[in-house]
């Protein structure tokens, strides 16, 4: 099993504030959400990677506490996460939806607010150090968003960045994390995947 450091570990536990959680499965599909080839054409650093694909029906959104969130009721979702062979690289992709427009929007809001409210803070779990900044997204279905956070634990830094996606009921985030800054470029590319398959 492929060892994820704990560096690594602190940043994926804040980027995965903009990923649905694991649950039982209703109208969303895989065939909604990026599925490993569309990862590795991005990503090709984890074509020997470790994939696992997960089915939701909650969504994870900013909690009151910087770097605690809380999980809403989702109607369905996909997830589909890659681990490189060295550990070194995450990449998450999913799809939720929820049961109306107006909810998915409110969640989508709350992103930008978490961001905002908790530009630097020390996450409450693992003690890392997280920076996180709004930076310009893609123009990609009714709305998008584009984050960059750094997390600092023992002297180490690790880098995610991520876009999230809306359109209509539904709610796409895209998350890279890595030992070393992510090239956006990259994520824009899965996060144009996202945005065509989740409609």
């Amino acid at each position: 099993m492929t060892r994820t450091s704990l560096p690594l570990a602190g940043a994926l536990a804040t980027a995965l504030l903009l990923v649905s959680a694991p649950g039982a499965q209703a109208a969303v599909t895989a065939k909604d959400a990026p599925s490993q080839a569309d990862i590795v054409k991005s990503f090709p650093e984890l074509a020997d990677g470790q994939f696992s694909t997960d089915k939701a029906k909650q969504i994870a959104v900013p909690g009151k506490t910087c770097g605690a969130p809380t999980t809403k009721k989702a109607k369905s979702g996909v997830t589909t996460t890659g681990v490189s062979s060295t550990g070194t690289s995450i990449v998450v992709a999913g799809v939720a939806e929820v049961k109306s427009a107006k909810q998915a929007k409110t969640y989508f809001a709350s992103y930008k607010k978490y961001v905002k409210k908790c530009g630097s803070f020390t996450e409450p779990t693992t003690g890392a150090t997280v920076t996180a900044t709004l930076t310009k997204a893609p123009k990609l279905g009714q709305a998008s968003l584009a984050i960059t956070q750094e997390t600092a634990i023992a002297g180490v830094t690790s880098y995610s960045t991520s876009i999230l996606i809306l359109n209509g009921k539904r709610v796409g985030t895209v998350a890279a994390v890595a030992d070393a800054p992510v090239a956006m470029s990259s994520v824009k590319k899965l996060a144009k995947v996202a945005a065509k398959k989740m409609r």
